[in-house]
């Protein structure tokens, strides 16, 4: 973790430099991150709750087996990556909600440790010839900044988005 600097810009984004918002990740509970596929040419979202310790998935194109290894793929690395960043910035130092002695996700664990991940199965699809991943990816980040975590189809109208 050495070469981690606090210069680096994945760190001075997590310390609220950076972003256009100014917001460090120590005062949020969710982080947005839209991940282009580009093997895939496809967007995703993936969500980041900090108390849960996981990284949540939205895909609005589930199946295919390469199509799911290119997305464990993303996702893998940024259950490896994120957390040295945390340690890197002392993230954790600075969030006192979060109880390594009493909250069952981080019981037993390294804070360098890769994240858990989900991929979520009941996110609305687009149609098999559809290119409008990216408006998946807006709407899903729409629902997710008003907390509506679980997003289903009785939720969602792509015609209406």
């Amino acid at each position: 973790m050495s070469c981690i600097t606090p210069e680096y810009h994945v760190s001075q984004c997590i310390r609220g430099y950076k972003l256009l918002a100014n917001v460090p990740w120590d005062f949020v509970d969710n982080i947005i991150i839209p991940i282009n596929v580009s093997e895939s040419v496809h967007w995703i979202l993936v969500v980041f709750r900090i108390i849960h310790r996981c990284l949540y998935v939205y895909d609005s194109m589930m199946g295919g087996v390469v199509h799911l290894k290119n997305v464990l793929d993303h996702v893998r690395s940024l259950s490896t990556m994120i957390p040295m960043f945390l340690v890197a910035t002392n993230f954790y130092g600075k969030r006192s909600d979060i109880d390594w002695h009493r909250k069952v996700v981080y019981i037993d664990k390294s804070p360098s440790e890769p994240l858990e991940y989900v991929i979520l199965k009941n996110t609305p699809q687009k149609g098999p010839q559809s290119i409008d991943c990216g408006m998946f990816v807006c709407a899903f980040v729409e629902y997710v900044s008003h907390g509506m975590f679980d997003i289903s189809n009785r939720l969602f109208g792509a015609i209406n988005h």
